[in-house]
């Protein structure tokens, strides 16, 4: 991703976890404005007319996809109405480092509505503002604080593994370098990439044996599970495990 074609707005894309070619950032760059403008409109809006429920909403908004990376409303709006209508390519599910800053952006608007409800109009304009600000950078320049402060406290606390380029696990693939599905049985049983094995988070500890012989590339859903996996095994001296991140950026390929 450090590519001489990378520009500054795609280098911030791939620091809220789109960590894709410049080619395929360019073509989501406008789509991934589509959100933050729909929720930034609505947080206006709620501001001018001092509507704790429109906040409220926003909240839901927000916080609520954390948890269901595929299913961000505004997100399925633009797949499914607006992007067809311009022939855009469908984005694709958020990665933990932007739903980490949506949870943010649902909090601070939780907070804005409680302030409107208990009649602290100032208080609710001061984080308003603050949200509003923030908004408006992520739109013009995809540079998203949130993302920013995930990635600097991993680093701070040493946690920290760069994403494999999508690229480079191509090739290591096609060598034949191993899939390692970190997620829970249930989990692996509805669904994991084609010639993934199954070894829990939990369990990385009693199957060392087989993170020795060969390259190994560890998933998960989200890709904070597989970043503590990468850690542990790195920690007991593995060099070649590699952190492909979310199930989501290999299940195209």
């Amino acid at each position: 991703m450090e590519s001489a074609g990378t520009t500054l707005q795609q280098k911030s894309l791939v620091q809220q976890g789109y960590d894709y070619s410049p080619d395929e950032l360019k073509s989501l760059d406008w789509g991934l404005r589509f959100t933050p403008v729909v929720c930034m409109v609505i947080a206006v809006y709620g501001l001018v007319t001092r509507q704790p429920y429109v906040h409220f909403s926003l909240a839901a908004l927000g916080i609520l996809p954390f948890w269901f990376p595929a299913w961000h409303p505004v997100d399925r709006l633009y797949n499914h109405i607006i992007g067809p209508l311009f022939s855009a390519i469908k984005l694709p599910p958020s990665p933990l480092p932007r739903r980490i800053a949506c949870l943010m952006g649902g909090s601070m608007n939780l907070f804005i509505g409680l302030a409107f409800f208990y009649q602290n109009p100032m208080l609710a304009y001061i984080l308003g503002g603050t949200l509003v600000s923030l908004q408006l950078i992520v739109i013009s320049t995809h540079f998203c604080l949130a993302s920013w402060m995930y990635e600097g406290l991993l680093r701070l606390l040493g946690k920290w593994t760069v994403l494999i380029p999508i690229q480079q696990a191509r090739e290591f693939i096609q060598n034949g370098a191993q899939l390692i599905d970190v997620r829970e049985p249930d989990e692996f049983a509805r669904g994991h990439l084609p010639n993934a094995i199954n070894i829990p988070l939990d369990s990385i500890g009693q199957h060392l044996n087989t993170f020795q012989e060969k390259d190994t590339l560890l998933y998960c859903q989200s890709g904070l599970r597989c970043q503590q996996a990468v850690q542990l095994l790195k920690r007991r001296g593995f060099e070649r495990v590699h952190n492909l991140g979310a199930m989501s950026r290999m299940e195209s390929e």
